[in-house]
């Protein structure tokens, strides 16, 4: 059997006891404030995380494309939400076939693209589930809060959507400055997808979920009443963008594995893991990556096969392997086949990102 060290690079390693620590404990936060649990599997694309999420009390899980459907659906997830505004044929010939298959909800934040919805789902002899998405600060899809009860008057003539929810994603978080910031946007966006709802309620609309996303919203768990469902991704191996907030290196279940393969001049170092590994990713405190147990290290720069280092002499040797943190692991987990699943060390199986590149 391998051990970690015995891996080549530059690999990615996934820590099988912090990867279960982390699932269990979003999954008992969510079940504290009582809300359902649709963790989104763009972070991690693999089927076998997918069934450890739905064993620790998941709902069902969040995808990004209908091509990602398609592959939980295949590994027996029957509850699938796609929290992303399709309008394209392809795309929606698919959803039908899906609809058949597995309880899908499909979102959406326009009357084209009801309207388009409506038109696919009559032609299949079918009724889509659909979730409108409400921008409560991000700035990014969805309609504003106080459109909502517009939008769902001007499709209520659709005979073939069944508005079932709101939904956004708490994306604009990643920009707050300090976690008090961070619990201060949450609540702000919470209580503006629950007004929302609750003007779609009294219009006569029967929304059952309502939706918020974002993995630091979740660590924040401040208490809206009305949220009915949680959506985070990056939690399941958590990365600099997290720890710059509510995680430390001890709870980032993935790391990418490299080795430094050149000194070339005082203070700089060369890694075997650039941008086709790390993503073009970067942080400005952070850089491109954090290397752990390095703290005066920083990844300043990335080519393609290139990690370039800034560190004090004597800070590396040629040769020596080491473990850096992902910026932003989704995009590094979707620039690799697969990754390394060790536990204490030792290398106890290997998992395919089976949901690697499925845009569409």
């Amino acid at each position: 059997m391998l051990r970690k060290e015995q891996l080549p690079t530059p690999v990615l390693v996934v820590d099988l006891e912090i990867l279960r620590h982390n699932i269990t404990h979003m999954a008992e936060k969510a079940k504290g404030r009582s809300i359902n649990l649709r963790p989104h599997m763009k972070t991690h694309k693999n089927k076998e995380i997918a069934q450890m999420q739905l064993a620790a009390g998941a709902v069902g899980l969040t995808c990004a494309t209908i091509s990602e459907v398609e592959v939980m659906a295949d590994a027996g997830v029957h509850d699938l939400l796609v929290a992303y505004p399709m309008v394209g044929d392809y795309q929606l010939a698919k959803a039908a076939a899906l609809a058949r298959r597995c309880k899908l909800t499909l979102a959406f934040d326009s009357y084209t693209a009801a309207a388009k919805l409506d038109s696919v789902a009559k032609a299949a002899g079918i009724k889509f589930r659909v979730s409108m998405i409400v921008d409560t600060g991000g700035s990014r899809d969805g309609v504003l809060p106080e459109q909502a009860v517009g939008l769902a008057r001007e499709m209520a003539h659709f005979g073939n959507l069944d508005l079932v929810g709101v939904m956004t994603h708490e994306g604009h978080l990643y920009g707050c400055a300090n976690i008090r910031e961070v619990e201060e946007q949450a609540r702000i966006s919470a209580q503006k997808l629950v007004t929302a709802a609750d003007e779609l309620r009294r219009a006569g609309f029967n929304i059952e979920t309502v939706s918020t996303g974002s993995t630091p919203a979740c660590y924040a768990d401040v208490p809206v009443p009305g949220i009915t469902e949680w959506r985070p991704g990056t939690y399941v191996f958590n990365d600099v963008q997290q720890n710059a907030f509510f995680t430390t290196e001890s709870d980032c279940a993935l790391t990418v594995k490299a080795t430094v393969v050149s000194h070339p001049a005082a203070e700089r170092y060369i890694l075997d893991a650039g941008s086709k590994v790390l993503s073009e990713a970067a942080h400005p405190r952070f850089g491109h990556g954090v290397i752990k147990g390095a703290p005066e290290a920083r990844i300043v720069k990335v080519n393609e096969e290139h990690g370039f280092v800034s560190a004090p002499e004597g800070a590396f040797t040629i040769g020596q392997q080491v473990e850096v943190i992902p910026v932003h692991v989704c995009t590094v987990v979707n620039l690799s086949n697969s990754f390394y699943v060790v536990e204490k060390d030792q290398v106890v199986d290997r998992w395919i990102v089976h949901a690697r590149g499925l845009v569409l």
